[in-house]
């Protein structure tokens, strides 16, 4: 089978599984040890994972992917401990939820807001992960700022409604479940979840385990001007490699669509940060 590495890969994670043992699979099959990602995953949480092989892993720094959207769906009448499907339940009794008042309260959510942190996550508090302390029925309420770009509203009924959710990195949806709820009133938790957008990546462009498993690189392969916002330079190659700085005096300027739009002058000195380099060490 022909090798992948030295690559970023866009994946589609399945349901129930960690991202780590994810990662650890995609490991196993490709035949990489060096394997990296950016944007957790829950195990109930299916949809996009982006990937980092071999030497693109010390590029992962540099990658910006800040926001994330997500198609979820919500079941009133349902409250767990852990704000999703798959927590111990603690309250559960019919409801009756008007489609009205849910699509009244969705803009509250849009915007830049203060979200619970959930009880069972691995948010610290103090140097102690939360899910620890509350393992030990020790539950502190805390709160981070977060920002939710945009909801849709994509259908509601027998008590489940589904949305899709564009927002910044680290949004909490099993806490717009669980807030969705308490505002209404009733019991709430995240019943289903996909990760359909990160960044301009969308889940059209994903591969999947199979793929690799069967040889197919076609899909998911990710180039790094698509997700890391630098100017492009062409320079001896070599002397980069070798950590040598390189005089920059002009160079060939190229829009966001990569094509060329003139010549640029610049005045300074390109030094080496990372080296996509095997013999070379990150400085």
């Amino acid at each position: 089978m022909e090798e992948l590495t030295n690559v970023f890969l866009l994946i589609s994670k399945p349901y129930g599984i960690t991202s780590r043992k994810f990662l650890n699979e995609i490991s196993r099959v490709l035949g990489e040890k060096r394997v990296g990602h950016l944007g957790t995953l829950d195990p109930m949480a299916t949809g996009l994972l982006f990937v980092a092989l071999g030497k693109y892993t010390r590029l992962l720094p540099y990658v910006n992917l800040e926001t994330k959207e997500y198609v979820i769906e919500i079941t009133f009448g349902i409250e767990t401990d852990t704000w999703d499907i798959t927590g111990r339940v603690v309250r559960a009794y019919d409801v009756l939820v008007k489609e009205e008042d849910v699509l009244r309260a969705l803009p509250k959510f849009v915007g830049k807001i203060k979200q619970r942190i959930p009880f069972f996550s691995a948010k610290k508090l103090r140097g102690v992960e939360l899910y620890k302390l509350a393992r030990k029925e020790t539950f502190i309420e805390t709160f981070k700022d977060v920002e939710i770009l945009g909801i849709e509203y994509m259908g509601f009924k027998n008590n489940k409604l589904v949305l899709r959710v564009t927002s910044s990195s680290g949004t909490y949806m099993r806490s717009l479940a669980y807030e969705l709820g308490l505002m209404l009133g009733v019991p709430s938790t995240l019943s289903a979840i996909t990760r359909t957008k990160i960044g301009n990546l969308s889940i059209s462009m994903a591969t999947t385990i199979n793929r690799l498993r069967q040889g197919d690189f076609s899909k998911g392969l990710v180039p790094p001007q698509a997700v890391i916002n630098m100017p492009i330079i062409v320079v001896d190659g070599d002397a980069f490699k070798l950590g040598k700085s390189e005089p920059l005096n002009q160079v060939i300027v190229l829009d966001k669509t990569y094509n060329v739009i003139g010549i640029g002058e610049i005045k300074g000195i390109l030094k080496p940060k990372v080296v996509i380099d095997e013999d070379n060490r990150v400085s």
